[in-house]
């Protein structure tokens, strides 16, 4: 393989996704209370993901050069992830630049041709289509040094915290507005969208709830079937449905168990969505909340859907991994006794 090739190879394998972006926001926002220079503060960075850059590359008959390659278009890919994070946390105020001049963000990396004192030749390459100049020093907005609600003002760092690999597309879409109208002071905008994010979340767990039973159990909660199907119904008529299913835990004792949710967990849970709709329904005319909805009660809000949020939908994944394993089964006895 010769050095133009394996420049190729390295281009071909470099990936910047969306995913590596949010996961540099994440950890850059932890690191930048250690590390004030960018240099070193990437640096640091590529560590923690064991993507540090190989010192040089071998193009001999004698080594293989493929896993150092992989290597490198893996660092290039988190280096211009972590430059571009950079720039996405300083637009949101998150960290600040503390001085004018940039780091003007170069790759490179040498190659050879030389192995145990064989002769060859030495250069190196230049990756400026990834190269993102940033900020030489960095630094948190003295503002948000004090509080951590300020780190809920992005999108993308909320949904990370937030962890739940199993949200519904239109649920997360509502979160990001939500968080949005958070950043720009619009506390009743951010309020009415939590309440989509509630009503979704508990409608998601209600139908969840219900397709888990088996023929029989399913007569037994037909009626709170009936509410949950009927539009004439509002979401805290339905809320407090869901809530008496999970009740019946002669019924749902093995949801309980494999989601580690107790009855008084997802009760809490009910109580946060309870004063999401209560400061949502501003949106009707003439209507007050009980509390204003101010910046210390949207951020309460905000910050209280994360552990409210995961609680519901640990119950809804176990439902999901109980109803396809009784299908499994189910499938399974069908193929026995066709057999």
């Amino acid at each position: 393989m010769n050095d133009t090739e394996a420049r190729l190879k390295i281009t071909k394998q470099v990936s910047v996704t969306r995913q590596k972006v949010v996961i540099a926001k994440a950890n850059l926002l932890e690191l930048v209370t250690q590390y004030s220079d960018s240099d070193r503060l990437i640096g640091e960075f590529l560590k923690r993901m064991d993507a540090q850059m190989p010192e040089k590359i071998i193009l001999n008959p004698e080594v293989d050069p493929l896993p150092n390659i992989a290597k490198a278009a893996e660092s290039i890919s988190w280096r211009a992830a972590a430059s571009e994070a950079i720039w996405e946390l300083i637009h949101s105020n998150a960290i600040i630049p503390t001085t004018p001049d940039l780091l003007d963000g170069s790759i490179s990396i040498q190659w050879t041709t030389v192995y145990q004192r064989s002769g060859g030749q030495s250069s190196g390459w230049s990756f400026d289509e990834y190269s993102v100049p940033v900020p030489r020093k960095l630094t948190i907005p003295p503002s948000r040094k004090s509080s951590s609600i300020e780190l809920f003002a992005n999108p993308d760092l909320y949904l990370h915290n937030l962890d739940i690999p199993n949200l519904h597309p239109d649920i997360e879409m509502a979160l990001r507005e939500a968080v949005r109208c958070f950043r720009y002071e619009l506390f009743t905008a951010c309020a009415t969208m939590l309440g989509k994010v509630s009503e979704g979340t508990w409608l998601e767990l209600g139908d969840a709830l219900v397709q888990v039973l088996s023929p029989s159990d399913a007569m037994q909660v037909r009626k709170q079937k009936e509410y949950l199907e009927n539009p004439a119904y509002g979401i805290g008529k339905k809320i407090e449905v869901v809530v008496s299913l999970f009740e019946r835990q002669d019924i749902y004792l093995h949801i309980s168990e494999n989601s580690g949710v107790s009855v008084q967990e997802l009760r809490t849970a009910a109580s946060w969505s309870n004063t999401v709709r209560d400061s949502r329904n501003t949106i009707h005319f003439g209507v007050q909340p009980s509390v204003p909805n101010n910046y210390e009660k949207v951020a309460a809000l905000l910050l209280g859907a994360v552990p409210y949020l995961q609680i519901v939908y640990r119950v809804i994944s176990a439902c999901k991994t109980r109803e396809n394993a009784y299908r499994l089964t189910s499938t399974s006895r069908g193929e026995d006794e066709s057999e």
